[in-house]
């Protein structure tokens, strides 16, 4: 659990001064804990000693321990391919790289479930499959094509699937039209897309629903998601891994073309039907296709 979490989760067992601590700490985070106790108490109107109670109840032995946690989660989200460079490097082996490669995304994934409360699962598949709702994808500069791919597949369950532009000036217009009746579907991961950031939440400030997949650090995006699965990144490779959220965007697939049974079905029997059709027409199949109106010159 992330320090923010455990900040947010605590606040039912504080004192009142305690929770004044933690509102200050949350209301500009990570960087108002950036600051000594002191400064700290005074800004949150307790005393000194309040702080030093409320580390005590959040496991820390100290408020400099508390920092220190902090500023090694901060570093964690900020690490880019160049910085894991040189600990992330292939090294020699008894294995082959790709045997090793293998077997540590295989550790990854088996935690993909962590990230995932049961009831946010069943709560995102309602969502999605609700027919009033329009849906809408937005992925990162990695992770779009994640977007694309839930997208792709949601055409065939339902109606009502849009994958929003990559250019952020495009999506401003597309912005002034969200509203309550629409839900976005997002994924935005560690070094996260300030313009994705921003359009997620303009929609949220119109009300609009929000499905979150980031990684356990979380995008600022969770604060205002309606709900947020978390999958681990981290691989042996200079890149973070997408596969548990890969694995994760086909378990929601499968569970939503479940759910959405024989509606889904005869869909997909449309769409097959059609595709057969205009494929049939393209190739200029005269006895496959079907006829689609009165073509017959009635000039002469």
């Amino acid at each position: 659990m992330s320090i923010k979490d455990q900040l947010k989760d605590a606040q039912a067992t504080l004192t009142p001064s305690e929770r004044k601590i933690v509102r200050e700490l949350l209301s500009n985070y990570p960087s108002a804990a950036m600051t000594t106790a002191s400064r700290l108490a005074k800004r949150a109107g307790v005393s000194d000693p309040t702080v030093a109670r409320l580390m005590a109840k959040l496991g820390f032995e100290s408020y400099g321990a508390f920092q220190e946690a902090l500023l090694g989660e901060v570093e964690a989200t900020l690490n880019s391919p160049l910085s894991m460079f040189g600990e992330r490097t292939p090294q020699a082996g008894e294995q082959s790289y790709l045997t090793r490669f293998l077997t540590a995304s295989a550790q990854t994934l088996g935690t993909a479930d962590t990230g995932i409360m049961a009831s946010d699962f069943d709560q995102a598949v309602a969502l999605l499959a609700d027919p009033k709702l329009k849906i809408h994808f937005l992925g990162g500069r990695f992770s779009r094509f994640l977007a694309g791919l839930f997208h792709r597949h949601l055409l065939l369950l339902r109606a009502g699937s849009h994958l929003l532009p990559d250019d952020s000036s495009e999506r401003i217009d597309l912005a002034a039209d969200f509203g309550p009746k629409d839900l976005l579907v997002v994924y935005d991961y560690r070094r996260y897309q300030a313009d994705v950031v921003a359009f997620a939440a303009e929609v949220a400030a119109r009300k609009a629903r929000i499905i979150l997949f980031t990684d356990k650090w979380k995008s600022p995006i969770a604060d205002w998601a309606t709900i947020t699965f978390t999958a681990p990144v981290d691989t042996i490779s200079p890149f973070d891994t997408m596969i548990p959220a890969l694995a994760q965007t086909e378990a929601v697939i499968a569970a939503l073309a479940g759910r959405l049974g024989e509606t889904s079905r005869q869909r997909l029997e449309s769409i097959e039907a059609l595709r057969a059709r205009l494929q049939a027409a393209s190739r200029g199949d005269a006895d496959q296709a079907p006829p689609f109106g009165n073509f017959e010159d009635k000039t002469s």
